[in-house]
């Protein structure tokens, strides 16, 4: 029979290899700066501080992060003031637009 403390301990290891598999594989499908959002299950999946996906005026979309400064960016891209609209989750209208300062492609 096995004691209630091996139990415990094998449930403890099994939850903290499901965490760190979940990690792992977040990681591997997080897009840096810079690269494609354009298909629509990977809007998500921008990874960096204040990440998002950026429509382009050319039509394609790419991962940006916030940024302060031009320093903040990586060296492809520039800092610069876009226009961030909010929608509403229950209907979908928009809610609010606003200034907000995000690494874009030139």
């Amino acid at each position: 029979m096995i004691s209630m403390k091996t139990k415990l301990v094998i449930i403890a290891v099994f939850v903290a290899l499901l965490s760190i598999a979940g990690f792992v594989a977040a990681k591997l499908e997080a897009i840096e700066p810079g690269g494609s959002c354009e298909n629509s299950s990977q809007r998500d999946s921008c990874s960096g501080p204040g990440a998002a996906c950026i429509s382009a005026d050319k039509g394609d979309d790419y991962c940006s992060i916030e940024c302060k400064a031009t320093s903040d960016c990586p060296a492809s891209m520039t800092c610069e003031d876009i226009e961030s609209e909010t929608y509403s989750a229950k209907d979908g209208a928009k809610v609010k637009t606003e200034k907000v300062k995000m690494c874009v492609r030139p």
